[in-house]
Protein backbone atom coordinates (compact mmCIF):
# COMPACT_ATOMS: atom_id res chain seq x y z
CA UNK A 1 0.00 0.00 0.00
CA UNK A 2 1.10 3.50 -0.51
CA UNK A 3 2.76 5.95 2.35
CA UNK A 4 -0.06 7.43 4.48
CA UNK A 5 -3.04 5.15 3.51
CA UNK A 6 -4.44 3.23 6.03
CA UNK A 7 -4.56 -0.54 5.68
CA UNK A 8 -8.32 -2.03 5.99
CA UNK A 9 -6.98 -3.73 9.24
CA UNK A 10 -5.66 -0.45 10.16
CA UNK A 11 -8.88 1.66 9.91
CA UNK A 12 -11.06 -1.44 11.51
CA UNK A 13 -8.56 -0.89 14.62
CA UNK A 14 -8.92 3.17 14.72
CA UNK A 15 -12.71 3.39 14.43
CA UNK A 16 -13.10 0.82 16.95
CA UNK A 17 -13.18 2.12 20.20
CA UNK A 18 -14.79 -0.40 22.78
CA UNK A 19 -13.01 -2.83 23.51
CA UNK A 20 -15.05 -6.60 22.60
CA UNK A 21 -16.37 -8.42 25.80
CA UNK A 22 -14.24 -10.59 27.50
CA UNK A 23 -15.64 -13.63 28.79
CA UNK A 24 -13.67 -13.25 32.99
CA UNK A 25 -14.26 -15.82 36.11
CA UNK A 26 -12.37 -13.12 38.50
CA UNK A 27 -11.97 -9.11 39.01
CA UNK A 28 -8.19 -9.92 37.96
CA UNK A 29 -8.48 -11.01 34.65
CA UNK A 30 -10.66 -8.17 33.70
CA UNK A 31 -8.47 -4.74 32.93
CA UNK A 32 -8.71 -1.05 35.27
CA UNK A 33 -12.21 0.40 35.16
CA UNK A 34 -14.10 -3.11 35.40
CA UNK A 35 -15.30 -5.75 36.79
CA UNK A 36 -16.05 -9.72 36.24
CA UNK A 37 -19.83 -9.74 36.37
CA UNK A 38 -22.46 -12.04 35.70
CA UNK A 39 -23.67 -11.77 32.01
CA UNK A 40 -26.85 -10.64 31.61
CA UNK A 41 -27.36 -13.10 28.60
CA UNK A 42 -26.08 -16.27 29.95
CA UNK A 43 -26.42 -16.81 33.98
CA UNK A 44 -23.11 -19.11 33.45
CA UNK A 45 -21.21 -17.12 32.07
CA UNK A 46 -19.49 -13.69 33.38
CA UNK A 47 -17.83 -10.95 31.46
CA UNK A 48 -15.60 -8.02 31.84
CA UNK A 49 -17.77 -4.91 32.79
CA UNK A 50 -17.37 -1.15 32.88
CA UNK A 51 -17.30 -0.20 36.71
CA UNK A 52 -20.62 2.27 37.22
CA UNK A 53 -20.40 5.85 36.02
CA UNK A 54 -23.30 8.37 37.03
CA UNK A 55 -26.68 6.82 36.43
CA UNK A 56 -25.77 3.34 35.99
CA UNK A 57 -27.75 0.77 38.01
CA UNK A 58 -25.82 -0.41 40.83
CA UNK A 59 -26.52 -3.12 43.74
CA UNK A 60 -25.55 -1.89 46.90
CA UNK A 61 -23.65 -4.43 48.63
CA UNK A 62 -21.42 -5.20 45.80
CA UNK A 63 -18.28 -5.87 46.50
CA UNK A 64 -15.43 -3.58 45.79
CA UNK A 65 -12.47 -4.41 42.70
CA UNK A 66 -10.82 -6.09 43.24
CA UNK A 67 -13.20 -9.06 44.48
CA UNK A 68 -11.53 -12.06 43.81
CA UNK A 69 -14.93 -14.82 44.63
CA UNK A 70 -17.51 -15.00 41.79
CA UNK A 71 -19.70 -12.52 41.34
CA UNK A 72 -22.80 -12.85 41.84
CA UNK A 73 -24.42 -9.49 40.27
CA UNK A 74 -24.80 -8.26 36.64
CA UNK A 75 -23.31 -4.88 37.90
CA UNK A 76 -19.90 -3.85 39.12
CA UNK A 77 -19.62 -1.41 41.77
CA UNK A 78 -19.86 2.17 41.21
CA UNK A 79 -16.80 4.21 40.22
CA UNK A 80 -14.62 5.33 43.25
CA UNK A 81 -16.61 8.93 42.98
CA UNK A 82 -19.60 7.71 43.29
CA UNK A 83 -22.13 6.05 45.54
CA UNK A 84 -24.82 3.46 45.61
CA UNK A 85 -27.83 4.97 46.08
CA UNK A 86 -31.60 4.65 46.35
CA UNK A 87 -33.71 6.33 44.26
CA UNK A 88 -37.36 6.99 45.24
CA UNK A 89 -38.27 4.55 42.41
CA UNK A 90 -36.86 1.21 44.82
CA UNK A 91 -34.10 1.44 42.20
CA UNK A 92 -30.09 1.81 42.94
CA UNK A 93 -28.26 4.06 41.25
CA UNK A 94 -24.44 5.30 41.07
CA UNK A 95 -24.18 8.93 41.90
CA UNK A 96 -22.34 11.56 43.07
CA UNK A 97 -21.18 10.65 46.32
CA UNK A 98 -21.46 14.35 48.05
CA UNK A 99 -19.18 13.14 51.31
CA UNK A 100 -15.78 13.10 49.33
CA UNK A 101 -16.30 16.90 47.63
CA UNK A 102 -14.61 19.70 48.79
CA UNK A 103 -17.31 22.41 49.30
Amino acid sequence: PRRGMATLSQAATLTHHRPSPQACERDPQCGSGTCCAVSLWLRGLRMCTPLGQEGDECHPFSHKVPFFGKRQHHTCPCLPNFICSRFLDGRYRCSINFKNIDF
